[in-house]
């Protein structure tokens, strides 16, 4: 059994690899205060476009005093009267999306039908699948379709109509 350097390669690399890991973690929780230690506070400049802002986040509203506040993270039930909510408007529901147009057949020993569907032209043949329907069949007038439960035939349109 050798015991070459390319043994010890791997374990020496993830040792590195774990050791500048824990360094990172310990100097990010010095940084944040978590073991106690007195900490730099950092003093981050504001740009000249956001001063306003800033002292209005710093300014205390008198009319809430701080007792009054609650702390967020503690689960208190508060006792309040009910005060009735009007009813959101009724959205009127979309309209159903318009039906598949049947375009042309092309009627061959592998017939394909073209079909208008949102806004697209789709080439389709039986069995095949396009957006959320399935071509069940094609015949020289009429294409069938199946969307979920519902069929759906699409007819050619005669060309004097």
């Amino acid at each position: 059994m050798k015991r070459g350097p390319e043994l010890w390669l791997s374990p020496l690399v993830a040792l590195v690899v774990v050791a500048a890991s824990a360094t990172q973690i310990v100097s990010a929780l010095g940084v944040t205060g978590a073991f106690g230690w007195q900490t730099a506070s950092v003093h981050v400049a504001v740009p000249p476009a956001y001063v306003a802002v800033e002292r209005a986040l710093d300014r205390i509203d008198a009319r809430m005093p701080l007792e009054t506040a609650r702390d967020p993270f503690v689960a208190t039930a508060r006792t309040s009267a009910v005060v009735a909510k009007p009813a959101p408007p009724a959205h009127p529901k979309p309209p159903a999306p318009a039906a598949p147009v049947l375009t042309a057949i092309v009627w061959d020993k592998d017939p394909r039908a073209l079909v208008h569907w949102k806004d697209r032209e789709w080439t389709v043949r039986e069995g095949g699948l396009f957006d959320e329907f399935m071509v069940m069949s094609i015949s020289r007038d009429q294409v069938s379709l199946r969307r979920g439960d519902a069929t759906l035939v699409l007819q050619r349109r005669n060309p004097g109509d």
